[in-house]
């Protein structure tokens, strides 16, 4: 599969974390690669499940300013950006994983390049309302002016320009006082 882009997007497993029957959902789960020149940008994921992201079998793919959590410690989980290889083997490479904001983050393979990442360990202290699935960044945010603006799209998700500070925000939002 030759280049898809996957931009904008909102995923989210529920917003009530009281709701019965719920089930844990996947975001974007990609298994049977080869996926080569993929762009997989400004999109938001709240799942409870492995697969935030995930390209088995990645060749020249951009997975840039995503945010990927996990709302919950309960298994399966935590959602993770991943990129590795394809089941029969054949190996990932050439992928560049840039101003990700996530709860866990792997990538195996040859020239890849990872860089401007961060792992989200406390919430509260990256996000506006993470409880209320609300994941704009809160003033003093870690991620803000994190990122590297080498790829980084020219907007974010919700239509604000990059950068707004001295440097490009991780994740799918970019800080704004407005």
């Amino acid at each position: 599969v030759v280049g898809i882009v996957l931009r904008g997007n909102t995923i989210t497993n529920n917003e009530n974390p009281d709701q019965p029957h719920r089930g844990t959902l996947q975001g974007i789960g990609c298994f049977d690669g080869m996926f080569v020149d993929w762009t997989i940008e400004n999109n938001v994921i709240i799942v409870d499940h492995y697969h935030g992201i995930t390209l088995a079998g990645a060749r020249r793919c951009r997975i840039v300013n995503n945010t990927v959590l996990d709302p919950n410690d309960r298994r399966p989980g935590p959602a993770a950006l991943r990129v590795g290889n394809h089941k029969r083997g054949m190996t990932s490479s050439n992928c560049t994983i840039q101003n990700n904001l996530v709860s866990s983050l792997h990538a195996a393979g040859e020239a890849m390049t990872v860089d401007h990442n961060l792992i989200v360990e406390e919430p509260a202290r990256v996000f506006l309302d993470a409880a209320k699935c609300d994941l704009r960044l809160c003033e003093g945010s870690p991620a803000i002016d994190g990122g590297a603006s080498d790829i980084a799209p020219k907007v974010d998700i919700a239509g604000v320009s990059r950068p707004q500070g001295n440097a490009v925000d991780i994740g799918a939002y970019e800080y704004s006082i407005k």
